[in-house]
């Protein structure tokens, strides 16, 4: 009784007392990490025995063999990339319903790495989208025609090829430019189309056998239809087997006359561009470094040149349609502003720092607000002795404003004489008259800012 109670205070059963000797020679050999490691059977997770499944489905960027639609669904589905690639390519034979589903989510499935689908950005250019359409019209129409001249059974080969060739055009224009490398890489090494190697004789001589024997059956088999009903599949197969014939016999000529031909015309782009830019500098950047070799005395006339030459620059940079076509008078606010830009910096040698938000067409009120701007550019120029002038233009919805401001001398606006009228008159009273408001601020050792403002309702759109 009293060992009872020692063993069940320990923690032992009375049932590990009567254990024999060789449950205890199990438990030591049992106890062996190695031994049990061992004995024990090596089991693999169950994800590791199949392919992990990838989320959202999209387009394989590496290892694809053309557009990476098998191998991304197959990683969406956790497949084998060959066997999805097989059954794929079974499927393209049933009614070409395999090609019409790969070119399909070529366009429709964002590749890897990208931001968007290939269809996304088509239908987003309204210009691509407008060729697309008009091309698929075309074809339309063709096959139409085709089906009411006697061929009814077209539907099964037509279509399908029309499709996905319409579906090649999509993604060959709108791919990103690494796809689009990517597939010429492919076309060049191809051994129908391909002229990397077509200088070897015996890429030729296969090209050529090639090439003759599918025009060979493209004519016989287009010569045994004759007049017979239900002759219009084999008649297309016919067709497209000769064409696969000629495409095969003439393709590496023909591409390579039209890469020749591309990089002539980029050639002959870019040396009138190189010339254009030759006669420019020599016009304009030489003709004014020479004159400022001459004046290198002046500074001040340095820097009237400089400035010249630096705002022809920049008109030629960022505008270069308008620089060479000026019109004889400005017909925008814009143009107008630049006038007044050049007219002071030429004729009083201050720098204007001109700033213009939005744009309108000129009219009787917004030309009185230029000319009453331009007179205070003039007198900032003339009697302010500031290194640069500020004009800044904005043209609202329902408001232009004009402010001019310059950090010279200033003046004192009651200690003006009476007999000037630079701003009683050629301001202020100019922008009465044509609806606006015009306010002159000035002291003495911190500048003048005149503003001048004109509602919208009096200029005219």
């Amino acid at each position: 009784m009293l060992a009872k109670r020692a063993m069940a205070i320990s923690g032992l059963s009375p049932i590990a007392e009567r254990r024999s000797p060789w449950q205890d020679q199990c438990i030591t050999e049992t106890s062996n990490p190695s031994l049990a490691d061992s004995a024990a059977p090596q089991s693999t997770p169950p994800s590791a025995s199949r392919r992990r499944i990838e989320r959202p489905l999209l387009r394989s960027d590496d290892g694809c063999a053309l557009g990476g639609v098998c191998d991304g669904v197959a990683r969406r589905l956790g497949l084998p990339t060959k066997s999805v690639r097989a059954i794929w390519t079974l499927t393209a034979f049933i009614f070409g319903v395999g090609a019409i589903a790969y070119v399909t989510l070529w366009i429709t499935v964002t590749r890897r790495g990208e931001t968007s689908s290939i269809g996304s950005r088509t239908v987003r250019d309204r210009r691509e989208l407008q060729i697309i359409l008009a091309i698929s019209t075309l074809v339309l129409a063709i096959l139409i025609a085709l089906q009411a001249i006697g061929l009814p059974d077209i539907d099964g080969v037509g279509w399908p090829v029309a499709v996905t060739g319409l579906g090649g055009l999509v993604v060959w224009r709108k791919c990103s430019s690494d796809e689009r490398l990517r597939l010429q890489e492919l076309l060049n090494a191809a051994p129908v189309s391909g002229i990397t190697s077509s200088k070897s004789w015996k890429v030729v001589a296969l090209r050529a056998t090639v090439g003759i024997t599918l025009a060979a059956i493209g004519i016989g088999l287009l010569s045994k239809n004759g007049s017979r009903s239900g002759a219009a599949a084999g008649a297309l197969v016919g067709a497209m087997v000769l064409g696969a014939g000629f495409f095969t016999l003439f393709a590496p000529w023909w591409l390579r006359t039209l890469r020749e031909l591309t990089s002539e015309r980029r050639e002959r782009v870019r040396a009138q561009e190189r010339a254009d830019m030759a006669a420019h500098l020599h016009d304009s950047v030489l003709q004014t470094l020479s004159l400022i070799q001459r004046s290198a005395h002046d500074p001040v006339e340095v820097a009237r040149l400089a400035r010249i030459q630096e705002r022809d620059l920049r008109s030629w940079l960022f505008r270069p349609a308008a620089f060479w076509t000026r019109a004889e008078s400005p017909s925008t606010l814009v143009q107008a502003a630049a006038d007044i830009e050049r007219d002071v910096e030429d004729n009083y040698g201050a720098a204007v720092e001109l700033v213009v938000v939005g744009d309108c067409p000129l009219d009787v009120a917004v030309s009185a607000l230029l000319a009453a701007g331009r007179e205070a550019t003039i007198n900032a120029a003339k009697w302010s002795r500031a290194a640069s002038i500020s004009v800044f233009i904005e043209v609202e919805a329902d408001l232009v404003s004009m402010f001019v401001r310059d950090l010279g001398t200033g003046f004192e606006l009651q200690t003006v004489p009476p007999d000037r009228h630079g701003i009683s008159r050629s301001i202020i009273e100019r922008m009465q008259r044509a609806g606006g408001h015009a306010v002159v601020r000035s002291a003495l050792g911190e500048g003048t800012e005149v503003a001048l403002t004109l509602p919208r309702s009096h200029a005219q759109l």
